[in-house]
């Protein structure tokens, strides 16, 4: 959990969008300490996220995507049976709809999808 912070003084005007995320960050996590309710650094780290602020933790998905695809190398050259293995966890993993799912594509998606899932044009 982290630690609940001194509230901070409305300062007038906000006038970009990291200080309007950051306003409603710090009244929910206000009223959260107002109430005895617990935040996790996970829900904490959440509010901060988004596509299209630039000092958002977007690079997230590059990170994961770079893992990923780390993993998949290491675990092909060291086990050949491994491929079936990723594969068939992504096909199943694909019948749902799952935020990692944008990130395993980006990083291994076309070196696990058969050939013949492939559209052409």
């Amino acid at each position: 959990m982290l630690a609940v912070h001194a509230r901070r003084p409305y300062s007038g005007a906000v006038t970009t969008q990291t200080q309007a995320r950051q306003f409603f960050e710090d009244k929910i996590v206000q009223q959260a300490g107002a109430e005895g309710v617990l935040l996790s650094a996970d829900e904490r780290l959440m509010l901060k996220w988004s596509e299209s602020a630039p000092d958002s933790i977007a690079d997230y998905e590059d990170k994961i995507a770079g893992l990923l695809s780390r993993c998949y190398a290491r675990e092909i050259a060291a086990d050949r049976g491994a491929k079936k293995a990723l594969a068939d966890a992504f096909a199943t993993l694909n019948r749902g709809d799952h935020y990692v799912l944008i990130m395993i594509n980006r990083a291994v998606g076309r070196q696990l999808t058969p050939w013949w899932k492939f559209r052409l044009g």
